[in-house]
């Protein structure tokens, strides 16, 4: 019988790998995201100059921080996100019976089970005894995250399912491999090693990417616009987002979005900020890098979230103040730029 956490560590001893592209953290040094550090049962990560850092030596690859992150910034050695989003059953490592094995159900974010509850007519998770596991947030997690996903299927107007047992849970299953896991996790573990080896692309924070996260393009393809029923969204890892009237056009929460949920577009008509709902993951950048805290949110209509339509959230034209004779933009007809306006308080 083979040590799978011995097999892991001796294969490659770094344990997680951090997209610097998608990481909230690396993107911008103001940045308050703190999610994958702060769920680690084990305390095992750290966020230090923009870079996740994980101690090997404390770090158990449970997967509990891949699955908060908003962007999937975060990946896990041993842990093939494709074959999770593929499974119809999924058990943590201490829980008996057939699926998919993963270390902890806390890997599993609401997008991951819409994913796989979307393809499937049915998903079953089975977990362990979570009171007694040092994991036990993760099944905390494991269990906020079902009750999301059923919320967001009945608003959705589907009639999938997802069922969480513990039916069978208390027989813990050990870390041995039968030969058929252990081919399917060396061909994982191949896989992800090649990947490891290639240098990572320079952050430009010039001109930083945008890409929405594969667990999110994987469920939002199964939508049928025509077949959603009317109403909201559950609260959850997406939002509607607006942006007020306090709004200058500075373009910051456009430049810094990491999936593209906003943009900002110029033409000879003016400054537009667009917003594409079903791209957004709820990461809060827009809203905490606001100088002017212009950004806000509303419920998210299920129909635009399934029609993943491109909206104007705000359109503002190039003014001159009348007092310091300088460019801003502005609603038409504005003759005070903002600094001229908090200056003066609004007096013509």
């Amino acid at each position: 019988m083979i040590d799978l956490e011995r097999l892991l560590k001796l294969m490659d001893p770094d344990p997680i790998r951090v997209d610097a592209q998608a990481c909230l953290a690396a993107r911008h040094r103001h940045s308050s995201c703190r999610r994958c550090a702060e769920a680690c049962p084990s305390s095992a990560l750290r966020v230090e100059d923009g870079r996740v850092r994980a101690d090997p030596a404390t770090c158990d690859r449970c997967g509990i921080c891949a699955g908060v992150c908003p962007t999937a910034a975060v990946s896990v050695r041993g842990i093939d996100d494709e074959a999770v989003l593929s499974a119809a059953a999924v058990r943590c490592e201490k829980a008996a019976g057939d699926g998919l094995r993963l270390p902890c159900l806390g890997y599993l974010s609401v997008d991951h089970l819409l994913a796989m509850a979307l393809r499937h007519g049915r998903v079953e998770l089975a977990a362990g005894d979570c009171e007694s596991c040092p994991r036990k947030v993760g099944g905390a997690m494991a269990r906020e995250a079902v009750a999301l996903a059923r919320a967001a299927l009945a608003a959705l107007g589907s009639d999938h399912a997802i069922r969480l047992t513990t039916e069978g849970g208390a027989e813990a299953a050990t870390t041995s491999l039968t030969r058929r896991e252990l081919l399917s996790l060396w061909r994982t573990e191949s896989a992800q090693a090649a990947r490891h080896l290639l240098p990572e692309p320079e952050l430009n924070h010039a001109r930083l990417p945008a890409r929405l996260p594969r667990r999110r393009t994987r469920w939002l393809r199964r939508l049928d616009p025509d077949a959603t029923r009317a109403g909201v969204m559950p609260e959850g890892p997406w939002k509607a987002r607006v942006a007020t009237d306090a709004c200058t056009g500075c373009g910051i929460c456009a430049a810094f979005c990491p999936t593209g949920s906003l943009s900002a577009e110029q033409a000879e008509a003016g400054w537009t900020l667009t917003h594409q709902p079903a791209a957004c993951v709820a990461c809060g950048t827009c809203v905490g890098l606001c100088p002017v805290r212009a950004m806000g949110e509303e419920p998210l209509a299920v129909e635009e979230l399934a029609r993943g339509e491109r909206r104007a959230l705000i359109q503002l034209v190039e003014c001159r103040c009348r007092h310091c004779r300088r460019t801003f933009r502005g609603r038409p007809g504005e003759t005070q730029c903002p600094g001229c306006r908090n200056l003066l308080g609004g007096r013509v």
